[in-house]
């Protein structure tokens, strides 16, 4: 019965951290429609790209720390519930700055849900199992991308922009509510574990954890930026609309999907080092990213060279922010683990993605696509110097 009720947790938990994704790519596969309504241009849709990711990230950091002392439901339902009001009231279509404000409140409610995610996996499961487990639970992100581009498609065509907003939003606060009723029983991680806690400074003064940041920060240029611009960039490389372009980067989730799905094979076959499986993923993103600076390229290999980028990085991305975290589990510093990590890398996303926004508007895309060959290289050098810990 116990084990019955750990998979229903799991399951739900699963569904709580898709919808997230369903209500944040929404903007991207929207943002055609709002740039053609006058709501947003292109240069405010890379600004609203670029705080999600600063405030997402510095919110990584914050709830890291506090999701190690606080119970797994608190968090995860008023980042829940608060993620999925931003998101309604967005449907209103506010002046820029509401928009700004709601998109804001949306990443910090965003960044209160992964650490606790992960400390809920981590109490229902021993730490063998819940490194598979976390594989698995990973693949949510993939998921909700693909939900988001069916799903925000659909909405978009058959009932107006807004209701890519009204829907995740309600969605997301109704699996709020689930969440909360099925994990108040859940301890705060460091309960049972308060002795060897390690505190935020010492965890990063850590050589195997400020080691991890360079490449986390760089790989998270790639990975929020591909989500940002694949529709717009497909709508305007190709001229085709919408409805069109949504059937080809349903692909970019699809094998971005597949590629955190055979996370576990891969990882096996590199005998269990992270590490190689990051080098892998980046090699795999800078010869990708070079074809795409090849202005003559056709839309299905221009589709399948972003979906190569998308599952390489989702691979690197499970490496360094779901497995590695689980290795403090005994000092209960997995959600501060997690949240550095995540801060590295949507620093590094929010930082770029306004300045892609700027390069876009002026030069097009290929600047965005050379950096992630140069980003992808320098990140290859750096992984080969880190020891993968035990």
């Amino acid at each position: 019965m116990q084990k019955k009720y750990g998979r229903i947790i799991f399951f739900i938990v699963y569904l709580a951290y898709t919808s997230i994704y369903i209500a944040r790519i929404n903007l991207s596969v929207a943002s055609p429609g709002l740039i053609s309504e006058g709501v947003i241009d292109a240069v405010q849709v890379g600004l609203l790209g670029s705080i999600f990711s600063t405030i997402y990230a510095v919110g990584r950091l914050i709830n890291g720390g506090v999701s190690d002392k606080m119970p797994p439901w608190i968090m995860l339902t008023t980042g829940l519930c608060l993620a999925g009001a931003s998101n309604v009231l967005i449907s209103f279509f506010p002046p820029f700055i509401g928009i700004f404000i709601l998109w804001l409140t949306n990443a910090y409610a965003q960044s209160m849900l992964w650490s606790s995610v992960l400390c809920v996996v981590s109490s229902i499961y021993d730490k063998e199992v819940a490194k598979k487990k976390t594989s698995v639970m990973v693949t949510s992100v993939a998921m909700g991308n693909i939900l988001s581009i069916i799903i925000n498609t659909y909405l978009i065509t058959n009932f107006g922009t807004r209701f890519a907003f009204v829907v995740p939003g309600i969605l997301t606060i109704v699996l709020g509510i689930l969440v909360c009723i099925l994990t108040k029983h859940i301890k705060a991680p460091t309960e049972d574990r308060e002795k060897n806690h390690v505190s935020m400074w010492e965890l990063i003064k850590k050589k195997e954890v400020y080691t991890m940041l360079v490449p986390a920060t760089l790989h998270g240029v790639m990975k929020d930026n591909i989500s940002l611009w694949m529709a717009v960039f497909i709508v305007d490389r190709f001229c085709v609309d919408l409805t069109t372009s949504s059937y080809y980067i349903l692909l970019i989730p699809t094998i971005g999907f597949i590629g955190r799905t055979i996370y576990p094979a891969v990882y096996k076959l590199c005998k269990s080092k992270e590490n190689t499986v990051s080098i892998i993923g980046f090699f795999v993103s800078a010869a990708s990213s070079l074809v795409l600076c090849f202005s003559g390229i056709g839309i299905i290999p221009a589709v399948l060279c972003m979906s190569l980028i998308y599952a390489a990085v989702s691979m690197i991305n499970t490496s360094i922010l779901s497995i590695y975290p689980l290795q403090f589990l005994k000092t209960g510093n997995v959600a501060s683990v997690s949240g550095v990590m995540d801060f590295a890398t949507y620093l590094g996303a929010g930082v770029s993605g306004v300045i892609y926004g700027a390069l876009i508007k002026n030069f097009g895309y290929t600047p965005m696509f050379l950096s992630w060959v140069c980003i992808s290289l320098i990140s290859i050098i750096l992984v080969k110097k880190i020891k993968t810990t035990e």
